[in-house]
């Protein structure tokens, strides 16, 4: 049998794009290297903003699958001495359970989900992706299932778009600066939470280089804590830095360890183009995730909307080209891509800052809470000349910092109006990722 769509990976891009493909008409295989039973399991901050529910009307965690409520971020300066209230709805929910729900909405509307199926390498033919080979770990063999259109829905890793010849176009590595590498632990605590709605981001370039530390609620006593560093930042490892200065505060003496583990993160723009013949990536494949803050639940289940919708059309209408599946590139940019590549030019800057230059910076509101809250949503932040002059009182003591963030600002206009302008085919791409790579080159140089 030869499936409409094959999707590679039953997370919470791929479950997505696996139902909406098959509620569209298409028949669809959903592959999966774990058991069922631990279906949506991933180390995780667990977060997801309550927007992304309301814009693709998915229905909002409850019960057991709902963890807390969260009402606020809390951005700390490495000092300590200034915080960000950022007000903004989400939850906490248990990720098993999340992706257990997801999975069964896929398997209701007709997908045919097989577990521990692990994915080798895709099978080209003619220059298409057409299927991939897969080992059947119940089994112990190998097997080849054929598709019309393959979705790499595999996360970070990206099984299927890593073995992709490169000709096809599409990137096949990420850069280490542009990712994250992160540990986390869920604990239980002895004291019941002060703040339970809120969750707690501190910036810290010597503790988390690159990244940040975090604790988040869970529940009345119990919380996800953890620290995700600059992958190309090799030397530090984020375990030890999470247990030599984070887990030593008393809010943790005595606290119980009920999980753990670590994972990487993709903190950029999305792919430049997220399919070829026959291909489609999504979700961390895709490098969907939020640039600055990692999360990526919410971009993935877009993304997985998105591919499945456009999987289903080309596999209906049989052209499965590059330029027919090319749509999915064009929306998911309108939708969500151009505010990634925002926000991308912002995480290189704030990557490269020390801590004297974020205290400073907080401490003299050179960007304020309500900016920062709108660009957590993606809609950039702008320093016009007489911002500058307005906020140079303010920073006497480092005119440097202020002019540094004044050229990032015009900077993610400039991307932000390359992005407008994404190519609607195939033609006329090369020419755009090529302006797009010499801007953000310049963002690397600030």
């Amino acid at each position: 049998m030869v499936f409409d769509v094959i999707v590679v990976g039953a997370g919470t891009a791929g479950a997505t794009a696996a139902r909406v493909a098959a509620e569209e008409g298409a028949e669809v295989c959903l592959l999966e290297r774990k058991p069922r039973r631990e279906v949506g399991v991933k180390i995780c901050g667990d977060a997801i903003g309550k927007h992304h529910f309301d814009e693709i009307g998915l229905e909002y965690p409850k019960g057991d699958e709902l963890e807390s409520e969260i009402k606020a971020i809390d951005v700390y300066s490495p000092d300590l001495q200034t915080v960000f209230h950022v007000p903004g709805e989400g939850f906490i929910v248990n990720r098993r359970l999340f992706g257990q729900r997801l999975l069964k909405y896929a398997i209701d509307a007709g997908v045919r989900f097989m577990d521990l199926m692990r994915v080798l390498e895709p099978i080209i033919e003619n220059g298409y992706v057409v299927g991939v080979s897969v080992k059947d770990l119940r089994r112990e063999r190998i097997v080849k299932i054929r598709g019309k259109v393959v979705i790499d829905a595999s996360g970070f890793l990206a099984t299927v778009r890593s073995k992709l010849p490169r000709e096809l176009g599409v990137e096949v590595r990420v850069d280490p600066d542009d990712a994250i590498v992160a540990y986390r632990e869920i604990r239980r605590l002895k004291e019941p939470h002060d703040d339970p709605n809120t969750c707690r981001i501190y910036l810290d370039a010597d503790v988390a280089c690159g990244g940040y530390y975090w604790i988040f609620p869970r529940g009345e006593d119990e919380v996800n804590v953890g620290l995700g560093l600059q992958m190309s930042k090799g030397v530090l490892n984020p375990k030890r830095q999470l247990y030599d200065h984070v887990l030593r505060q008393p809010a943790f003496a005595g606290s119980k360890l009920l999980d753990e583990g670590g994972w990487f993160v993709p903190t950029r723009r999305p792919l430049f183009s997220m399919v070829a013949d026959g291909f489609m990536a999504v979700g961390d494949a895709a490098c969907q995730a939020n640039p600055l803050h990692g999360g990526g639940m919410g971009p993935s289940m877009l993304g997985g909307v998105l591919a499945g919708e456009v999987a289903a059309e080309a596999a209906s209408s049989g052209d499965v080209s590059r330029e027919g599946l090319w749509g999915y590139n064009v929306r998911f940019v309108q939708a969500y891509g151009a505010k990634q590549a925002k926000l991308d030019v912002l995480r290189i800057l704030l990557q490269k800052l020390s801590n004297r230059e974020l205290n400073f910076g907080m401490k003299r509101r050179l960007i304020t809470e309500d900016e920062l809250l709108r660009v957590s949503m993606g809609s950039g932040f702008g320093l016009r000349a007489l911002d500058v002059v307005k906020r140079l009182a303010r920073s006497l003591e480092n005119p440097g910092l202020l002019f540094r963030l004044y050229k990032c600002a015009k900077l993610v206009k400039e991307v932000s109006k390359a992005y407008a302008n994404y190519p609607k085919s195939p033609e006329g791409f090369e020419e755009w990722e090529k302006v797009v790579r010499e801007l953000f080159q310049r963002a690397y140089a600030l």
